[in-house]
Protein backbone atom coordinates (compact mmCIF):
# COMPACT_ATOMS: atom_id res chain seq x y z
CA UNK A 1 0.00 0.00 0.00
CA UNK A 2 1.25 3.38 -0.76
CA UNK A 3 1.08 6.31 1.59
CA UNK A 4 -1.97 7.98 0.08
CA UNK A 5 -4.13 4.83 0.34
CA UNK A 6 -3.07 4.31 3.97
CA UNK A 7 -4.00 7.90 4.89
CA UNK A 8 -7.37 7.60 3.11
CA UNK A 9 -8.16 4.39 5.01
CA UNK A 10 -7.35 6.01 8.38
CA UNK A 11 -9.53 9.03 7.60
CA UNK A 12 -12.57 6.86 6.76
CA UNK A 13 -12.29 4.73 9.92
CA UNK A 14 -11.62 7.65 12.31
CA UNK A 15 -15.23 8.73 13.05
CA UNK A 16 -18.25 7.26 14.85
CA UNK A 17 -21.02 5.39 13.07
CA UNK A 18 -24.63 6.50 13.30
CA UNK A 19 -25.46 3.44 15.44
CA UNK A 20 -22.76 4.32 17.97
CA UNK A 21 -24.00 7.88 18.27
CA UNK A 22 -27.64 6.74 18.68
CA UNK A 23 -26.58 4.24 21.34
CA UNK A 24 -24.82 6.97 23.33
CA UNK A 25 -27.86 9.27 23.03
CA UNK A 26 -30.18 6.49 24.28
CA UNK A 27 -27.92 5.76 27.26
CA UNK A 28 -27.73 9.46 28.19
CA UNK A 29 -31.53 9.70 27.91
CA UNK A 30 -32.00 6.73 30.23
CA UNK A 31 -29.61 8.18 32.81
CA UNK A 32 -31.34 11.57 32.63
CA UNK A 33 -34.78 10.01 33.18
CA UNK A 34 -33.51 8.07 36.22
CA UNK A 35 -32.06 11.28 37.66
CA UNK A 36 -35.27 13.22 36.97
CA UNK A 37 -37.30 10.62 38.86
CA UNK A 38 -35.04 10.68 41.94
CA UNK A 39 -34.34 14.43 42.29
CA UNK A 40 -37.66 15.35 44.00
CA UNK A 41 -37.08 12.66 46.64
CA UNK A 42 -33.66 14.08 47.50
CA UNK A 43 -35.00 17.66 47.55
CA UNK A 44 -37.68 16.61 50.04
CA UNK A 45 -35.08 15.00 52.29
CA UNK A 46 -32.96 18.14 52.13
CA UNK A 47 -35.85 20.39 53.11
CA UNK A 48 -36.79 18.13 56.00
CA UNK A 49 -33.16 18.14 57.17
CA UNK A 50 -33.04 21.95 57.07
CA UNK A 51 -36.28 22.15 59.08
CA UNK A 52 -34.84 19.78 61.69
CA UNK A 53 -31.65 21.84 61.94
CA UNK A 54 -33.63 25.09 62.27
CA UNK A 55 -35.88 23.60 64.96
CA UNK A 56 -32.83 22.36 66.84
CA UNK A 57 -31.15 25.79 66.81
CA UNK A 58 -34.35 27.62 67.76
CA UNK A 59 -34.92 25.09 70.58
CA UNK A 60 -31.41 25.77 71.87
CA UNK A 61 -32.14 29.51 71.92
CA UNK A 62 -35.46 28.86 73.70
CA UNK A 63 -33.72 26.79 76.39
CA UNK A 64 -31.07 29.52 76.84
CA UNK A 65 -33.85 32.12 77.21
CA UNK A 66 -35.51 29.91 79.84
CA UNK A 67 -32.28 29.56 81.80
CA UNK A 68 -31.80 33.34 81.96
CA UNK A 69 -35.41 34.53 82.27
CA UNK A 70 -36.87 31.60 84.21
CA UNK A 71 -39.65 31.05 81.69
CA UNK A 72 -40.14 30.38 78.01
CA UNK A 73 -41.03 33.37 75.83
CA UNK A 74 -44.59 33.94 74.70
CA UNK A 75 -43.41 34.28 71.08
CA UNK A 76 -40.30 33.55 69.03
CA UNK A 77 -39.81 37.29 68.46
CA UNK A 78 -38.65 37.61 72.09
CA UNK A 79 -35.49 35.71 71.10
CA UNK A 80 -34.44 38.66 68.91
CA UNK A 81 -35.09 41.43 71.45
CA UNK A 82 -32.75 43.17 73.85
CA UNK A 83 -29.11 44.23 73.73
CA UNK A 84 -27.85 40.65 73.60
CA UNK A 85 -30.43 38.72 71.54
CA UNK A 86 -30.52 34.93 71.62
CA UNK A 87 -30.90 34.86 67.83
CA UNK A 88 -30.20 37.49 65.19
CA UNK A 89 -33.24 36.40 63.18
CA UNK A 90 -35.77 33.58 63.18
CA UNK A 91 -35.47 31.62 59.94
CA UNK A 92 -38.46 30.65 57.87
CA UNK A 93 -39.06 26.99 57.24
CA UNK A 94 -37.84 25.53 53.91
CA UNK A 95 -41.28 26.06 52.39
CA UNK A 96 -41.23 29.81 53.17
CA UNK A 97 -43.56 29.84 56.19
CA UNK A 98 -43.01 30.85 59.80
CA UNK A 99 -42.23 28.15 62.36
CA UNK A 100 -45.13 27.53 64.73
CA UNK A 101 -44.48 27.94 68.47
CA UNK A 102 -46.73 27.25 71.44
CA UNK A 103 -45.97 27.28 75.13
CA UNK A 104 -46.88 25.36 77.21
CA UNK A 105 -46.71 22.25 75.07
CA UNK A 106 -49.75 20.18 74.24
CA UNK A 107 -47.54 17.06 74.33
CA UNK A 108 -46.55 15.28 77.50
CA UNK A 109 -42.92 15.73 78.50
CA UNK A 110 -42.28 18.87 76.43
CA UNK A 111 -42.16 22.49 77.63
CA UNK A 112 -43.07 23.95 74.23
CA UNK A 113 -44.19 22.94 70.76
CA UNK A 114 -42.04 24.09 67.87
CA UNK A 115 -42.87 22.83 64.40
CA UNK A 116 -43.05 23.41 60.68
CA UNK A 117 -46.28 22.67 58.87
CA UNK A 118 -44.34 20.91 56.13
CA UNK A 119 -44.87 21.04 52.42
CA UNK A 120 -48.68 21.04 52.49
CA UNK A 121 -48.94 23.97 54.95
CA UNK A 122 -51.40 22.25 57.28
CA UNK A 123 -51.09 20.00 60.30
CA UNK A 124 -50.53 16.51 58.93
CA UNK A 125 -48.07 13.63 58.91
CA UNK A 126 -45.41 15.61 57.01
CA UNK A 127 -44.92 18.13 59.86
CA UNK A 128 -41.45 18.43 61.38
CA UNK A 129 -41.50 19.23 65.09
CA UNK A 130 -39.39 19.17 68.23
CA UNK A 131 -41.39 16.12 69.35
CA UNK A 132 -40.40 13.99 66.31
CA UNK A 133 -36.98 15.44 65.54
CA UNK A 134 -35.06 12.45 66.91
CA UNK A 135 -37.14 9.81 65.12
Amino acid sequence: MDRQQEQTRRTRNGGFTLIEILLVVVIIGMLASIAAINIPKFLGQGREGKAKADISSISTALHAYNMVEGKYPSSLNALMEGNDPYMESIPKDPWGREYQYNTPSSKKGLRFDLYSLGEDGSQSADDVSNSNIDE
